[in-house]
Order: C-alpha cells, then sequence, then structure tokens
C-alpha cells in the first residue's frame, strides 16, 4: 500500500525544537533497595540460529541446553542479528527468529520447531518484531521495505500489512516497532522520513505524524510503562528525544557523550531513568526523566567489536539486562544491571554470539532443557 503524502514531511504540524540538554556525567545515582528477583533464566537464539537456555546467576552452571533451530551459513551478513520484544511474564506459544536479510522464522516454543517462514523483505538491514503486551499479536517492521505488519499469535495469520514509501518508491525505512502499553496502537520510528508516527494496532492506519528535524533520522523508540512518554534514538545527531504520549509533544534533548552513538534504551519500571545502550561502546548512558540530565555512566565489560544490541527489563523489575554481540568468533555477553544501585551485578560472558535475548520462567527452562535441548558443550560456538 502506498503511503499517503499527508502522512510525509509536508503535513502542517509543526516540527519540535531541537533544543539540546548538556549532560552531567558520573554522579552517584541509587534507587530504592529491595529483594532482587532471581527467578528467571535466559533463552537466547544466536546469529546462527542456535537456541540456548542460560542460568544467568551461576558461574559454574550457566549453560544448560541448546538446540540448532535454523542451519543459518556462517557467511555474513545474513545473521540472526536485530531483537523481538517479548512483554515481561507472558507465556507465548510462538516466537520469531528475524534474519537481518528480510526472513523470519516463526518456532513453536514447546519443541522448537520452525512452523511458518515469512518473507518480510529481501534486503539486509533492520528488521524488529514485538509482541502486543497481551500476547495476542505480534508487530514486525522491516526498514528495508519499508513493510509493517501484524501477526495473529494463534493463528498466525497475517491481521494487515503496509508499506510506508514515498511517491518515489523509496522506503520509509520502518526499522523499530513497539506497542503502547494498552496495546491499541504502534509507534514506529521512519529513519528516511525524519518522522515518528502512531500506527492503529487494528488496520495500520497511520494516525500521528510528528516530523523531527531534517537529517535527524529517527531509528529506535521505547515507550515507558506508564504510556506517557516515549524516548526516540536519532542517528543523524546521536541524541535521545523524549516525547510526550499520546501527542508527541517534545520534552527535552540529551546529546550522547563522547561520541556515542546510540541505539536501543528502556525505561525502569517507575520510569524515573532511561538507560541507553549505544550501539559502539560498552557503556550504559542513565538519563533522568525529570531534567532529561546524564547522571551516570555505567562501564561494562569491554567485547570487540565494542557496542551494545539490545537493554530490556528482566522479570520482577530487580535488572535491566543489556545483550553485547560481540562476534561469531570470539563470542558476546549479557550483563545484568540492578536497578536499585544503577551497577553491575552479572556478567555472563559467552562463546556464542548472543542476537535476541529472552527472559523466561524457569519452569519453562528445565521443560526445554529436559525435553527439548541437548546437554550443554564446552566450546559451543555460533
Amino acid at each position: 500500500m502506498m503511503r499517503s503524502n499527508t502522512s510525509g514531511p509536508s503535513t502542517s504540524t509543526t516540527s519540535p525544537t531541537t533544543t539540546t540538554t548538556t549532560t552531567t556525567t558520573n554522579t552517584s545515582t541509587s534507587t530504592t533497595t529491595s529483594t532482587p528477583n532471581n527467578n528467571f533464566y535466559f533463552l537466547a537464539l544466536t546469529q546462527k540460529g542456535i537456541a540456548q537456555v542460560l542460568n544467568p546467576f551461576s558461574s559454574s552452571q550457566s549453560f544448560l541446553g541448546f538446540q540448532r533451530v535454523e542451519n543459518i551459513s556462517t557467511s555474513v551478513p545474513t545473521q540472526v542479528y536485530y531483537w523481538e520484544e517479548v512483554p515481561v511474564g507472558a507465556s507465548i506459544k510462538y516466537m520469531f527468529m528475524p534474519l537481518n536479510n528480510g526472513t523470519v522464522f516463526i518456532i513453536n516454543t514447546t519443541n522448537f520447531k520452525v512452523v511458518k517462514t515469512l518473507q518480510v523483505g529481501s534486503s539486509t538491514g533492520f528488521i524488529g518484531v514485538a509482541i502486543s503486551p497481551n500476547g495476542d499479536y505480534a508487530a514486525i517492521a522491516d526498514g528495508p521495505s519499508g513493510e509493517v505488519l501484524v501477526i495473529n499469535m494463534q493463528t498466525l495469520q497475517t491481521v494487515w500489512s503496509q508499506k510506508f514509501v514515498s511517491p518515489t518508491g523509496k522506503t520509509y525505512y520502518p526499522c523499530d516497532v513497539r506497542w503502547t502499553p494498552d496495546g491499541s496502537e504502534l509507534l514506529i520510528p521512519m529513519r528516511f522520513n525524519n518522522s515518528i508516527d502512531i500506527i492503529s494496532a487494528s488496520n495500520g492506519s497511520v494516525l500521528l505524524v510528528k516530523p523531527t528535524s531534517l537529517g535527524s533520522q529517527p531509528y529506535m523508540l521505547s515507550p515507558n510503562e506508564q504510556g506517557t512518554m516515549v524516548a526516540v534514538e536519532f542517528a543523524g545527531n546521536n541524541s535521545v528525544g523524549f516525547y510526550s504520549l499520546p501527542n508527541l509533544q517534545l520534552l527535552g534533548m540529551v546529546q550522547m557523550p563522547k561520541g556515542m552513538t546510540p541505539q536501543r534504551g528502556v525505561f525502569t519500571p517507575n520510569g524515573q531513568y532511561y538507560l541507553e545502550a549505544p550501539s559502539n561502546n560498552d557503556t550504559v548512558v542513565v538519563i533522568s526523566t525529570s531534567n532529561f540530565q546524564i547522571v551516570k555512566e555505567i562501564a561494562l565489560p569491554q567485547i570487540s567489536p565494542a557496542g551494545l544490541a539490545d537493554i530490556e527489563i528482566t522479570p520482577g523489575g530487580s535488572y535491566a539486562y543489556v545483550v553485547i554481540h560481540g562476534s561469531v568468533s570470539a563470542g558476546g555477553m549479557i550483563v545484568l544491571i540492578s536497578l536499585s544501585t544503577l551497577s553491575v551485578s552479572y556478567t555472563l560472558p559467552l562463546t556464542t554470539a548472543p542476537a535476541i535475548v529472552i527472559p523466561i520462567s524457569q519452569s519453562m527452562g528445565t521443560y526445554l532443557v529436559d525435553q527439548v535441548m541437548l546437554p550443554p558443550v564446552t566450546g559451543l560456538h555460533c
């Protein structure tokens, strides 16, 4: 479907003023202390299509089991590489394995067999999947093709699909998609349209287009749990913008320090901070949402190549976990950051390169390890 011209930069909506908030770094910051919730495992999909169950709290038995889901070749750049967001605590029958060439494998979580393959796009680039808050639908956005679609999680049928392209056929590059907390709308950054769009989750219609400054290139975003604010990563000017929901009024703009390139962030459960994971530096930047100042930089173990892939919140809200891709030859790492102290609590080095990491219940992990997966192999590479 061709995107209407009224949804592009020529709309009469006023562009926000791109004032920059200066940063104050390395100050000591803490939140309320509580007993941490460690009752979960991680399910990781590696860049080469291997599923692993991991215990982040055991230094001696962290790798519990594995299974090759799809035999992805060692050729680059075809990889499981980007991200999938699953609501914390959701019990889902299927999960998605997006490849950065537009292919998406749908996997049955009880036996880890591929039950369906979607060809969303055909070019290398950003692709992401987000499961709705109630677990009933999955939204997929493929930047290179400009396509956004919603899948029914029970039938695996496409509910609607729309292509966001210019009148000349150039993709607006929707390289991320996130649900609003109530599940009624989708938030999408249109990188090459320099806009943030709100889309109806039920039919794909465009509800609001918020133009950003020329060349700003919004390419990732995350809403807070309260549904009152969304943070947007900008590739064109290495900054993070904060906007109100649902009207997308600019609240503040934070320039990243030291040449860091913002990629993915997450709000703490209480909405007090936004934790930004740069794509080119092993540091998590903590931003206060009360004054839009950088209040702390959390140094992580150095991985080559440097740069973080994803950051999300664990069940119970005790930690943020950071996924570091690393490389297919040297492996990567998962790092848990305590939200009570805003410091590193656990590190989980991996001989594989993790791509998508999802917290799962310990019971589900035990079932997979005992009934589906193979026992761990020392030195397993992806």
